[in-house]
């Protein structure tokens, strides 16, 4: 890791500054891969900065990482891109012709048709706290024996937390293990990521920065039994760096080669292409793959430019305040994406 004093810590300083201000009891953890050096910085405004070894709660960047798994699958030739649903779970369990011709490049891009939550997550033992805890293997099958498609797929793209969901149960089906030992012994041990899993271990434990609401409230942790490929992920900045620098090319050729399938645009939504559990948009010339979330009481953001050879990655232990959601905004995307375009313009030290 580069020390201080550089440019690169002087922009996360000045890009991170309104959002600490903001959150003034907030900790945040931003670091950034540049042409190789990495440059870590922690802030909070009340009380000492975060370690660099702090665990967050990944929540919807999870979905990167759903999609890194179904590139690694292609890659090994244990799934397709088109490979419908109708090929990998069970009749009996997805009987609807329509809802089996999904592919799992669909669900990936958003482009499925699923909606947004399971239609049956309501239930008398769900609890607000968290809204995912209670939603079980049983329940997730009753929703893919129930699910009737409105029409056929493909459909314009619709955001789908329950689709993510969908495809970690059929990825983990095609791999022979459940999600989070597939991303443990596929992506997570090969890159050394050993801060990085759906659970939070004993070992992490001590190291894990609750989430807390926009006025600083704790919020109870989310946990997604029956959809870990939604949301379960919890890992640190260093991890973080570890799988922007494969998503580089500056780990295992292999993996280089697996990862660089989920940038490559696949479907449209404006202004935004999609990968497989990427966003794609252009800074500066240049593509930028990336992902945003607000879940749980934690936000964050992870972005890589390939051809500019840079990486920025933000963590933080507060939800968005209700004048951000208001205005449709996720804290961390505006330093996230000043971040990128600064340092893509920015010639190496």
């Amino acid at each position: 890791m580069t020390p201080p004093p550089s440019i690169a810590v002087d922009f996360i300083e000045e890009e991170t500054r309104r959002y600490v201000r903001s959150y003034r009891s907030a900790s945040l953890c931003a670091g950034v891969t540049w042409h190789g050096e990495w440059h870590v910085q922690t802030y909070r405004k009340q009380g000492n900065a975060p370690a660099y070894e702090a665990v967050f709660g990944l929540g919807g960047l999870t979905q990167v990482f759903t999609g890194a798994l179904l590139a690694l699958l292609v890659d090994k030739g244990q799934a397709r891109l088109d490979m419908t649903l109708g090929e990998v779970i069970p009749r009996a369990l997805l009987p609807d012709a329509d809802a089996g011709r999904i592919t799992l490049e669909q669900l990936a891009t958003h482009t499925a048709g699923m909606p947004h939550l399971p239609p049956n997550l309501d239930a008398p033992e769900s609890r607000p706290e968290d809204p995912f805890g209670h939603y079980s293997a049983q329940r997730f099958g009753d929703f893919l024996r129930g699910y009737h498609p409105t029409s056929p797929p493909p459909r314009p793209f619709s955001e789908s937390l329950l689709g993510m969901g969908v495809l970690g149960h059929a990825l983990s089906r095609r791999a022979g293990v459940n999600y989070g030992h597939a991303l443990r012994d596929w992506l997570f041990k090969p890159l050394k990521m050993s801060d990085t899993s759906t659970r939070v271990t004993e070992e992490l434990a001590p190291r894990l920065l609750p989430g807390h609401t926009a006025r600083g409230r704790p919020v109870t942790p989310w946990t997604f039994p029956a959809l870990p490929g939604a949301g379960a992920l919890h890992s640190t900045v260093l991890d973080q760096l570890r799988f922007l620098d494969a998503c580089l090319g500056r780990e295992d050729a292999g993996l280089a080669r697996a990862l660089a399938m989920t940038w490559v645009p696949r479907a449209e939504v404006g202004k935004v292409r999609m990968g497989l559990g990427w966003s794609l948009s252009q800074v500066r010339g240049h593509t930028v793959a990336w992902c945003s979330s607000v879940m749980g009481g934690y936000v964050g953001f992870i972005g890589l430019a390939p051809t500019a050879a840079t990486g920025v990655v933000l963590l933080a232990d507060h939800g968005w305040s209700l004048f951000a959601a208001l205005r449709g905004r996720v804290p961390l995307e505006g330093p996230g994406f000043a971040l990128l375009s600064r340092l893509i313009a920015q010639p190496p030290e």
